[in-house]
């Protein structure tokens, strides 16, 4: 987590430095001034070192306004800096253009419309990222199903000793407002030591479904304290899936660890060990965090995971799906098999969205004959 910070201060630091020169730069100030401005900028950049829970011990309850507000700045920047980009590139096509006068008028005012911009951007991220999610709705046929089925899957929330709970009482109303049979908890709920954020995580004992709520790890778990999260999850009633499975009539419901983080702490995927006692009529449901295609071992109907954010703000979109196949949705998989992709329903880092909206998933499971008769 440390290096992960190190690294993103690292970038936050390039942008600053690209901010400060392109728009402070040919003020009419000393050195010294220049200076100064030019440390604050990276100071900015460096947001990501400034914000850990460290910093608790000095700031106590006013610590978690001190981390909203220090990652509203940082985001901010990084939101001037992509519009800049974007802006700086349209103008410069545009200046070999019959419209090259018009576009020097234009020059003139632009910067104050970019950061007015950012700051709106910004600000709307922030209620993004701080309500509670909309739910996006599903729906998967397979000749497999006997019975329709209502699942709702929560991933990503992010439980940490700055969320709001109101957000987390929020979460579970609205699940259990669905009336779900089944919901699957798939990884990252705890992002944060157990005994320092237990009294959030008890929220979800409010949650409820027919035929029970399962989970699985993801790598903020694993971070967290592996052994300490999911007994913790248990407490509250949840069932541990981690390369195994259970029945439920028509449905085989699986679980495996986190691809990456699990491997590392010793826990490596076994497809062929988590569906051993499913039978070849059943719909087989894999909840992976990370979403993997399998290939040739894609012996499942459903994949659904988490973990990318759906990029959470943009541009990182761009990132996250360089370093993930599958970003945000519904796709084919190799086989028959497909794959379900939540953009999660919490955040990491800063409690801010742009672009890519936290969700509460309800998929609606649906034997052909009976579609529409939910």
């Amino acid at each position: 987590m440390v290096t992960c910070a190190v690294t993103t201060s690292v970038l936050g630091c390039i942008v600053t430095s690209y901010l400060f020169f392109r728009y402070t730069w040919y003020w009419d100030l000393s050195l010294i001034q220049k200076s100064l401005i030019f440390a604050s900028f990276i100071l900015a950049g460096c947001i990501p070192l400034l914000v850990s829970y460290n910093m608790e011990h000095i700031l106590g309850r006013f610590y978690p306004f001190y981390r909203y507000a220090l990652y509203f700045v940082f985001i901010d920047c990084i939101i001037l800096f992509t519009l800049t980009l974007l802006s700086d590139a349209v103008f410069f096509v545009l200046s070999y253009t019959p419209l090259v006068s018009k576009v020097k008028i234009c020059c003139c005012y632009m910067n104050y419309v970019l950061v007015g911009l950012a700051v709106v951007c910004s600000a709307y991220a922030l209620y993004a990222g701080m309500k509670v999610p909309e739910i996006k709705s599903i729906t998967i046929v397979s000749d497999k199903l006997a019975v329709n089925r209502k699942i709702v899957l929560l991933s990503d929330i992010h439980i940490h000793r700055a969320i709001c709970p109101e957000k987390i009482k929020g979460i579970v109303e609205k699940t259990n407002a669905l009336n779900p049979d089944i919901i699957l908890l798939a990884g990252d709920i705890i992002d944060d030591d157990v005994r320092r954020v237990s009294g959030v995580t008890s929220l979800l004992k409010g949650l409820k479904a027919k035929e029970g709520i399962y989970f699985v790890t993801g790598n903020h778990e694993f971070y967290a304290g592996y052994t300490e999260t999911v007994v913790e999850l248990q407490r509250l009633g949840f069932k541990f899936l981690e390369n195994s499975g259970i029945s439920l009539k028509d449905i085989y419901l699986a679980g495996v660890p986190d691809l990456f983080s699990g491997e590392a702490f010793g826990k490596k995927i076994d497809l062929d060990r988590t569906f051993a006692e499913s039978r070849p009529n059943q719909f087989r449901l894999l909840m992976s965090h990370t979403p993997a295609d399998f290939g040739h071992n894609n012996n499942f109907d459903l994949e659904v995971s988490g973990h990318t954010h759906g990029g959470q703000i943009f541009p990182f979109h761009i990132f996250t799906k360089l370093h993930n196949k599958y970003l945000s949705g519904l796709y084919p998989m190799a086989g028959n098999a497909r794959i379900y992709v939540s953009n999660g329903a919490g955040q990491w880092g800063p409690q801010m969205r742009f672009l890519a909206p936290s969700e509460i998933t309800l998929l609606n499971l649906t034997a052909p004959k009976q579609k529409g008769k939910q």
